[in-house]
C-alpha cells in the first residue's frame, strides 16, 4: 500500500496562454472549461487524488481568481487535509520574478524549495495543465522504482503526421530500454527525419525530493527558471538515469484556440471520451447540483454533451453545452462550444463558434466560423450583429 505522503506535487501553471486569447484574458489555462462540466485543472488534480497525494503547490503567472473559485479548499480531490495537506497557491509569479531581479529574496525557487522540504514526501511529481491527459501516478512510481531511475518522464507516442508543426511541443529520443538519451527542443526540428512516430513530452515528471532539490539548486545558480526540460538536461549532463514511461491514453496539447476547440469536439467521439475519462478511475470535478436539462417538444439534439440547468428549445448538433444555457425556439447551434449562462435568441444560427460565459446572442443573429478558425465571443458580450460567412 502506497504511503499517503509518498508524493508532493508541483503544479506548474506558469504557462503562456497568449495563443488562447481571448479565452485566457482573465483566466489561466488551467481554469478553461472543458467537456460541458470540467476544467482543465481537474485532470492533474484527479491524478493526484487517485495516488492519494494530500498536498499540491500551484504556481501561476498572474491572477488565479477563477482557478481558486473552482478549487476552493481542494475537498473534492482530497487536498483539504489538516495534517500536512492542502493546496498552496503562489500567484503573480511574473511580478515576483521581477522583484527578485531588483533584490527581493522571495524567489520562485525559494517558494518551491520550502514547500517540498515541508511536505515530508519522498517523491515529487511535476505537472501542468496544457497537456490534457489522464495518467496513473501509482503506475509511474512503480515503474520509476523498478528501473532505479533518477528521473522518470512521461511521454506519448504520436504519429508524426498528426503532430502540429507550429506548436511548442517537445519530444524525446529513446533507446530500446525506454531510457531517455536526449531531449530535443521542438518537434519541428525532427519532422524531416522520416520518423513514423515521435515520443511527445507530456511535461509530467517524477523524481525523489532529494534529486529535485539538487536540480533546483543548480538551476538557481544558473538563474534559469525551473522547467522540466532543463532539469532533464541537467540529469543527462551528470550521467543520471532518466527513464521514459509511455502513456497510451488520449492526449491533446492545449496551446491555441483551435487546439482547445478540437479537444472539446473530440469528446463527442465515444472512443476519445472513454480513453480520457474512463481509464482507471473517473475524473473528479467540483460538485454542482442542478436540475435536469429541459428539452421542449420543438427541440432537436444530436451528438451533444449538455450539462444541467439548461433549457433547449431549438436545434443543437455536434455541440458542447455548459450549465444554465438557454437556446430559444428556431435557433440552430452546430459544431460549437457554449459556456455557462449563455443565452441564444430565437432564430439565431451558430456554427463553429465558442461562446465564453454569459454571452447573449440576440434573435436572428448569424455567426458562422470554420473548422480551422472557430469564432470566439468574449465573456459577457451582448451580440447583436452578424459575423462570419
Amino acid at each position: 500500500m502506497m504511503k499517503r505522503n509518498s508524493f508532493c506535487a508541483i503544479v506548474n501553471l506558469v504557462e503562456d496562454g497568449s495563443r488562447l486569447e481571448p479565452l485566457t484574458r482573465k483566466r489561466p489555462i488551467a481554469a478553461l472549461p472543458f467537456a460541458s462540466r470540467y476544467r482543465l485543472i481537474d485532470f492533474p488534480f484527479t491524478a493526484l487524488h487517485n495516488a492519494e497525494v494530500t498536498s499540491a503547490a500551484l504556481f501561476i503567472s498572474g491572477s488565479g481568481h477563477s482557478l481558486y473559485d473552482h478549487i476552493r479548499s481542494g475537498f473534492e480531490w482530497g487536498l483539504d487535509s489538516t495534517i500536512g495537506g492542502g493546496v498552496f497557491t503562489h500567484s503573480q509569479i511574473d511580478l515576483k520574478e521581477s522583484a527578485a531581479r531588483e533584490g527581493d529574496n522571495l524567489t520562485y525557487y525559494e517558494d518551491q524549495r520550502n514547500y517540498v522540504k515541508k511536505s515530508g514526501a519522498e517523491y515529487v511529481v511535476i505537472t501542468g495543465s496544457k497537456m490534457l491527459c489522464h495518467v496513473n501516478l501509482r503506475s509511474i512510481l512503480r515503474y520509476h522504482q523498478e528501473n532505479s531511475a533518477d528521473i522518470t518522464v512521461v511521454y506519448k507516442n504520436m504519429v508524426t503526421s498528426e503532430v502540429p508543426i507550429d506548436s511548442e511541443l517537445k519530444c524525446y529520443s529513446l533507446n530500446s530500454d525506454t531510457g531517455v538519451i536526449e531531449c530535443l527542443n521542438l518537434v519541428s526540428e525532427v519532422m524531416d527525419q522520416g520518423k513514423e512516430k515521435l515520443a511527445i513530452q507530456t511535461g509530467i515528471t517524477m523524481m525523489s525530493v532529494e534529486k529535485y532539490l539538487h536540480y533546483l539548486d543548480l538551476l538557481e545558480k544558473r538563474q534559469e527558471r525551473h522547467q522540466v526540460g532543463l532539469m532533464l538536461n541537467l540529469a543527462l549532463e551528470e550521467g543520471n538515469k532518466v527513464c521514459g514511461f509511455e502513456y497510451t491514453g488520449y492526449l491533446k496539447y492545449i496551446d491555441t484556440v483551435l487546439s482547445y476547440f478540437e479537444a472539446n469536439m473530440d469528446m463527442l467521439d465515444e472512443d476519445n471520451y472513454n480513453s480520457l475519462f474512463y481509464r482507471d478511475e473517473p475524473v473528479i470535478t467540483r460538485a454542482r447540483n442542478g436540475a435536469p436539462t429541459y428539452y421542449s417538444p420543438s427541440s432537436k439534439a444530436s451528438n451533444v454533451q449538455i450539462a444541467t440547468d439548461c433549457y433547449i428549445d431549438g436545434e443543437v448538433e455536434n455541440t458542447i453545452i455548459f450549465r444554465k444555457v438557454r437556446i430559444k425556439e428556431n435557433a440552430v447551434v452546430k459544431n460549437s462550444i457554449i459556456m455557462q449562462g449563455s443565452q441564444i435568441g430565437e432564430g439565431a444560427q451558430l456554427e463553429y463558434v465558442i461562446l465564453d460565459k454569459n454571452v447573449t446572442v440576440a434573435p436572428g443573429v448569424k455567426l458562422i466560423g470554420t473548422p480551422e478558425q472557430p469564432i470566439v465571443v468574449e465573456k459577457g458580450t451582448l451580440l447583436t450583429e452578424k459575423k462570419g460567412a
